[in-house]
């Protein structure tokens, strides 16, 4: 007996990208930190007439936020992949995705690759959203592709090779791609 399967989706374009490397010094300087401050915490007894066992459960707390979140941080978000298929484009982040979305190429509307401030226009990089109402999903630099939808939904993909991603996107929205 054959099991049906369904055929993985054809990708016509794959970009993946990190954050840029100040994010992760941000998040190791920043763990350094706090164990460093757990550490001098346990040692010098911050809490006078308190007994070491009841600080145990402050300790712990501290040790796992000072190793998960970081871990987190890195696997869940830190990364983004765009990909183009015939039928849609999908946007995630993290190497185990923690946001997603995906765009049918069917509501795609018009496509333009810009150049824009992402500090000054988007408040940094990530997922956000402008004050001009535009959807924004990047990981580094300042170029990208300004998708319209038919919904009146603006988004704005990051992108280090902004005119393959609209050369994609133009391909897909063809009729009989």
């Amino acid at each position: 007996m054959a099991l049906a399967a369904f055929p993985p989706p054809v990708v016509v374009y794959r970009e993946e990208q990190n954050f840029d490397w100040r994010v992760y010094a941000f998040i190791a300087v920043a763990v350094g930190l706090l164990w460093f401050a757990l550490f001098c915490s346990y040692v010098t007894g911050a809490n006078p007439g308190v007994r070491d066992n009841d600080a145990s459960p402050q300790l712990a707390v501290g040790f796992l936020v000072g190793l998960v979140l970081p871990v987190v941080l890195i696997v869940g978000l830190l990364r983004m992949t765009t990909e183009v298929s015939p039928t849609d484009l999908r946007v995630w982040f993290g190497w185990i995705p923690t946001y997603r979305r995906i765009v049918p190429i069917s509501s795609i509307q018009k496509i333009e690759v810009v150049t824009y401030r992402p500090l000054a226009d988007y408040g940094g990089w990530g997922i956000r959203l402008g004050r001009d109402g535009v959807r924004v999903l990047n990981a580094r630099g300042n170029l990208g592709v300004r998708i319209d939808l038919v919904d009146g939904t603006k988004l704005l993909i990051g992108s280090q090779l902004p005119e393959d991603l609209a050369r994609a996107l133009e391909r897909a929205m063809q009729p009989g791609v």
